[in-house]
């Protein structure tokens, strides 16, 4: 027997390798990111601390996503006196690139508020530490400096955006789903998902370059119940029946945005006509019930 056990280990350990891996991601990680002050352009300001205040917003609205680790006010402060960088305003790409290695960030937000002709405009940018070029850059514009809080939620969620969740399907039950993305993750209630799965491969036709993958929308999945590590949803849009399936990915979805999921068409009922008249065969239980009526025979006959 024991010259045989080795033998059998091998077939063992070469099969599972062989054998598909179930659907799994790494643990999510969240972004790590710096907000600076906001430059204020215009005079029609309350307070000359407002750019520091739109800050502050900005921090809270990126923490309460629970997708990014943003950066303590206090030690960019420090950070900046140290470098002798400018703690307002939009800096420079080798500043940008400085800072981002000091603080150990990827990302910076940087931007202005506007104030002139009665309005008030928020213009907010999300800059790379890597290359030192914006890579999302959103504004919005209110008639009231009032609503400045508001302004800056909605930028908050246009620039999350920018960092879409990714994760599978774990699970599917009659029309709801369960992704491998929960609170940890920053999902929550009212989100919408996109299924989608990976169609062609598209290279360059001299290098060879593998550019990038099609993806194919097949569902849409709203976030209903959220736990720590998974969240369930209905499944609102599926491209066919059961398309959207275990170990199917997801994306999150912008919010508003309409996907590009094509429904296949149900098969038309067919129609039967009679063959003498263009006219529909009615069924049986349609006739009228009971004896037939008799004619008399006409004269001659």
């Amino acid at each position: 027997m024991k010259k045989y056990f080795l033998p059998v280990m091998i077939l063992f350990t070469v099969a599972a390798c062989l054998l598909p891996a179930s659907p799994a991601r790494a643990e999510f990680k969240k972004t790590k990111i710096a907000v600076l002050d906001f430059q204020l352009e215009g005079s029609e300001f309350q307070t000359k601390d407002m750019g520091r205040i739109v800050s502050e917003w900005f921090i809270t609205g990126l923490v309460e996503t629970g997708r990014f680790d943003v950066v303590e006010r206090r030690l960019i402060e420090k950070i900046m006196e140290e470098q002798k960088l400018g703690m307002t305003g939009i800096v420079d790409p080798e500043s940008v690139a400085q800072l981002g290695k000091v603080l150990g960030v990827k990302i910076i937000v940087t931007g202005t508020v506007l104030s002139f002709e009665g309005y008030v405009e928020i213009n907010a940018r999300l800059i790379s530490v890597d290359t030192g070029s914006i890579i999302s850059a959103e504004k919005v514009k209110a008639t009231s400096a009032m609503r400045l809080n508001d302004l800056v939620t909605q930028l908050v969620e246009k620039l999350t955006m920018a960092f879409p969740l990714e994760g599978y399907v774990v699970q599917r039950t009659g029309n709801k789903a369960t992704l491998d993305l929960g609170r940890k993750s920053g999902v929550k209630a009212g989100m919408k998902f996109i299924v989608f799965k990976e169609g062609k491969v598209i290279k360059h036709p001299k290098t060879g370059e593998i550019l990038d993958v099609e993806t194919l929308e097949i569902g849409e999945i709203e976030i209903t119940d959220v736990r720590e590590k998974t969240s369930t949803g209905i499944i609102s849009k599926e491209a066919s029946s059961k398309a959207v399936e275990y170990g199917s990915m997801v994306r999150s979805a912008i919010k508003g945005q309409l996907s590009n999921i094509v429904e296949e068409e149900k098969p038309k009922e067919t129609r039967r006509y009679s063959r003498d008249e263009d006219t529909e065969t009615k069924p049986e239980t349609d006739k009228p019930k009971g004896k037939k009526k008799a004619y008399a025979p006409m004269p001659g006959f």
